[in-house]
């Protein structure tokens, strides 16, 4: 495997480990809401969930976005038993 081929795999991953990291941020941001949903009131409370949701399901397409494009990545690369 050519270098630059390793440097463009492991920016794949990174890629990847970045936007898991970003959804489980948002995840986070939604159990703290859940957690003082109390100090909220309902329409506040709504707001602000309909607003770490949609953050959310953008990291999540990112996500599988980055995933999809890493697994395309895998199945271009001649495996191991084909390179020796």
């Amino acid at each position: 495997m050519a270098a630059s081929s390793r440097k463009q795999e492991g920016l794949r991953k990174l890629e990847c480990f970045l936007w898991f990291d970003n959804v489980s941020y948002w995840l986070s941001r939604t159990r703290d809401l859940i957690a003082n949903a109390e100090t909220y009131s309902y329409p506040a409370f709504l707001e602000s969930f309909r607003e770490i949701r949609r953050e959310s399901r953008r990291a999540e397409f990112s996500l599988l976005l980055a995933l999809y494009k890493f697994q395309r990545k895998m199945e271009a690369q001649p495996s191991d038993a084909h390179e020796r």
